[in-house]
């Protein structure tokens, strides 16, 4: 039997289980069997098959995120579309994935009366290539004429963003373009201004300059270099019936692009936890002494240095970090205190777990101190059974697998793509501090016998502020980002903020906060809309790292001074049930809100009344007060 018959046999018995699991109404380990099936590297027909079984499946009450996403391109992507929906579902989503005739971006956009615009999805995808561009300059061009060409190229790509952005508010997905493999003019087409190769690299750069927050850029061009250039292209499927790309690589664009999808809708992973001995060095601390682990000296020690810049960086870009280990705390916490080639140092752990319990346990807890959960955790261990132990116990954490040699650890870290982000801040810069931050607050809490002490010892400050250019992007990813603290689920862009914070009837709020331990930044955003005599709040969101210290109580107080001044005799609140916002299911209740119909709850409001008691004390207003 062949190898490929012997493994269209093995998915067939996977199927089966399928089938079995969803039949006996047990969708979720029906729905896991299946993405245990394949991987992003799986050729097309197993994708294709997976992606099919898919739609028999009974998700419904998985609690999946509803999603419309829209493929605009130039190419054909029937194939690709229920991949693309299988790999989303995979990061969370029950999506459906629609598709614009083919080659018709610019009508589909331009047209108020399209299909496109009618259906007002939640992501466009303008899914293009190198071909949609029409790059074509004589040789020996000048600088300048490249510029322009490609200059025009790009313009033309922003002419279709601010069309969808301005009048469906979505969220856009571009391409940075492929580079082909082959050239008549060969490496001279690199490295001369106005060859291809190079026009094009310049058009990638010049693109991703000109891209506005509210559109993400999915590097195309990689993707195909991982694939491999000579392979990404099949010149039959293109002319045959124009398939930009080879079948088999459908897996490693649709995973690519459901992680980019996931990071821009708030279902990235949020922490790395990792273990020690054997992981982030060569040998058992407890047993070889800081001279004698392998780290920054020879083969595996180089590999442990280089997975210590890999995870560094990824810290430094907003991922919390946390540490898992079986071994004495104070020996663990040496390396990174006094070790000269350990890059991670201790403070870059938000939460730092050392000793002989079991991993699971210690894993719960790390996500208790955190305030975050399990779902944000990815855990990295060289020990086989600790990875299956928290992979049966911890279902929901994410687990990374590592070849026996160190010299792999960074490309299996990197290769899932779990903390795939579209846009980077100041406040993804301090988040590991701020969590740190938070796990210190937890361990000031334990000093105290009653909460009104603690409250008051942590000397809270609060800043309100509006949608000013400065907060405003931090506010649209709070907002997209925000699944637990989100009591609507409502989704707004920069440009439908900004939108929004224009309207006379709209007021866009956001909240900074800052404390005895330190600054926890913009940790709130809310947007009220005034009917008549009535204050609706639209969207409330609010990081989870502050609740349960009166911050609610200090916001629900600025949207009663708003509402007062406005003339309003009431607030008017609406819960819409999630998968993951029921911690805030009891809010409106909790402050005093009457329930109604169709969630809505309503609050009275009379100028003479105090409002909320809140251990949070104003700081001067920063930002517009709109």
């Amino acid at each position: 039997m062949s190898l490929n018959a012997r493994s269209g046999v093995a998915f067939e018995e996977t199927l089966s289980r399928v089938k079995t699991a969803d039949a006996g109404d047990d969708a979720r380990a029906a729905l896991a069997t299946l993405f245990a099936s394949v991987t992003p590297d799986s050729d097309f027909v197993d994708q294709a098959r997976a992606a099919r079984a898919l739609k028999r499946l009974h998700v419904g009450s998985l609690g999946l995120r509803p999603l419309r996403v829209a493929l605009v391109a130039g190419s054909t992507l029937d194939h690709f579309a229920p991949v693309l929906r299988f790999w989303l579902a995979r990061m969370g989503f029950d999506a459906e994935v629609a598709l614009s005739p083919f080659d018709t971006a610019v009508q589909s956009v331009l047209d108020p009366s399209s299909a496109l615009r009618r259906s007002r999805p939640d992501i466009v995808w303008l899914f293009s290539t190198y071909r949609d561009l029409g790059l074509d300059v004589r040789p020996g061009s000048t600088v300048e004429q490249v510029q322009e060409q490609v200059g025009a190229a790009v313009e033309s790509r922003c002419v279709l963003w601010r069309q969808l952005t301005e009048h469906l508010g979505c969220t856009v997905i571009d391409n940075l373009v492929d580079v082909p493999a082959e050239d008549p003019f060969g490496n001279l087409s690199g490295s001369a201004p106005w060859g291809l190769r190079a026009m094009l690299r310049r058009y990638n750069v010049d693109l991703a300059a000109a891209a506005p927050s509210a559109v993400a850029l999915f590097d195309l061009d990689h993707v195909a270099s991982l694939w491999g250039r000579r392979r990404w292209e099949d010149a039959r499927y293109w002319f045959h019936s124009k398939h930009a790309f080879a079948l088999d690589a459908t897996g490693n664009v649709a995973h690519a692009a459901a992680r980019l999808i996931a990071g821009a809708r708030g279902l990235a992973k949020k922490c790395l936890v990792l273990d020690l001995d054997n992981t982030l060095w060569g040998g058992v601390i407890g047993d070889d002494g800081l001279a004698g682990i392998e780290l920054g000296h020879g083969e595996a020690g180089e590999a442990f240095v280089a997975l210590h810049r890999f995870v560094k960086a990824l810290k430094d870009r907003g991922v919390i970090l946390a540490v898992c280990s079986k071994n004495d705390p104070d020996m663990a916490a040496s390396v990174f205190r006094e070790h000269p080639d350990s890059v991670l140092r201790f403070d870059d752990f938000a939460v730092f777990v050392a000793n002989w319990r079991n991993k699971a346990d210690n894993i719960r807890e790390i996500a208790a101190a955190l305030n975050i959960g399990l779902d944000s955790l990815v855990f990295m261990d060289d020990n086989p059974m600790e990875r299956d132990i928290v992979r049966r116990h911890l279902p929901e954490v994410e687990v990374i697998d590592l070849p026996e040699d160190p010299s792999g650890y960074v490309a299996a870290l990197a290769r899932p793509r779990w903390f795939e982000t579209v846009a980077f801040s100041a406040e993804d810069r301090e988040r590991g501090r701020y969590y740190a931050d938070n796990a210190q607050r937890t361990a000031f809490r334990e000093d105290f016998v009653d909460l009104a002490s603690y409250l008051r010892g942590l000397d809270m400050e609060g800043a309100m502020g509006g949608a000013d250019s400065f907060h405003q992007p931090r506010m649209a990813q709070l907002i997209n980002k925000s699944n637990q603290f989100h009591l609507t689920g409502t989704r707004y862009s920069e440009a439908e903020l900004s939108a929004l914070a224009a309207s006379p009837d709209c007021f866009v709020r956001h909240m900074r906060l800052a404390d005895r331990f330190g600054d926890s930044g913009l940790i709130a955003c809310v947007v009220l809309r005034r009917r008549d005599r009535a204050m609706h709040i639209d969207t409330w969101v609010m990081s989870c790292r502050v609740l349960g210290r009166t911050v609610e109580e200090f916001i629900a107080n600025d949207m009663r001074a708003i509402a007062l001044a406005q003339g309003c005799d009431r607030l008017v609140g609406r819960y819409v049930r999630s998968g993951k916002n029921g911690l805030v299911a009891d809010l409106y209740e909790r402050l005093g809100f009457t329930s109604g119909n169709d969630g809505e709850w309503t609050f009275a409001l009379d100028p003479a009344r105090p409002g909320w008691t809140s251990w949070v004390r104003p700081a001067q207003e920063k930002g517009q007060t709109r």
